[in-house]
């Protein structure tokens, strides 16, 4: 994370790009099995409702930059292959 901050400032810093650089504080983010922290676990499943999973946009925790729908794609493929696994070992009430 160190090393992107330095590499973003390196580009800020090329010729006749300015002077005022802002430089935000890097750090690390929790991760989301803590459920003071998070609203889902590893698993996209929330911590209070047992059985809800979330498989959308909600899950990402900043903006990315440009267009998130293959992101979000790729979370509900995710949690499919999670839910279908927690399933499987039967980790799923009905």
């Amino acid at each position: 994370m160190k090393s992107m901050s330095r590499r973003r400032t390196e580009k800020v810093e090329l010729p006749g790009a300015g002077t005022a650089i802002w430089r935000a504080p890097s750090r690390h983010l929790p991760h989301g099995n803590d459920p003071k922290t998070s609203v889902i676990n590893a698993d996209h499943r929330t911590h209070d409702v047992k059985n809800l999973f979330l498989c959308d946009g909600s899950s990402l925790v900043t903006s990315g930059r440009g267009q998130p729908t293959m992101t979000i794609e790729a979370l509900a493929f995710r949690a499919a292959d999670r839910i279908t696994a927690l399933a499987k070992r039967g980790e799923i009430s009905a």
